[in-house]
């Protein structure tokens, strides 16, 4: 009988032995099958612009409306290496401007430079002024002058269109 015990005893271990593999084998198909998906593109890469910029528009002296114009025009832009967030536009009547130009709002004016060209306006015309309550976090203001830069930009890209 002590040979029945050991047969049975021996057939358990197989069969325990054997469901082991089983197991096994199933959790590295799984694995390779995970490491396959992820390899082939499952997860996705997220490419983010280079700058990311918050701007208040300011019409001091063009024609009325042009800075909401010039909000359409910039919301409307395909641009890959800057994002824009038009935070505010308003008409500035206290200091009419005679020309358009770009005041940085942070010391890092890289993003402001790329938003200048952008819209045609000469970097000489950039000027740094830092907000002291900044509750905006504004990055940039564009002040529309009388100088008819963003008039021009305007009219020239609805002719392209």
């Amino acid at each position: 009988m002590s040979k029945d015990k050991h047969i049975k005893k021996s057939k358990y271990r197989q069969l325990f032995e054997f469901g082991l593999i089983a197991v096994s084998v199933v959790v590295l198909v799984f694995l390779i099958t995970y490491s396959i998906q992820i390899n082939k593109g499952i997860a996705k890469e997220v490419v983010s612009p280079e700058y990311s910029l918050r701007v208040e528009i300011l019409n001091a002296g063009a024609e009325n409306g042009l800075e909401e114009s010039l909000r359409e025009y910039l919301n409307g832009l395909e641009k890959t290496d800057l994002q824009l967030d038009i935070v505010k536009t308003s008409r500035f009547t206290q200091q009419p401007s005679k020309e358009t130009f770009v005041i940085s709002r942070t010391k890092d004016d890289a993003g402001v430079k790329v938003l200048a060209e952008l819209l045609e306006i000469d970097l000489e015309k950039i000027q740094y002024s830092e907000l002291k309550h900044n509750k905006n976090h504004l990055n940039a203001t564009i002040i529309i002058g009388k100088d008819s830069i963003i008039e021009a930009l305007l009219k020239k890209t609805k002719e392209l269109e």
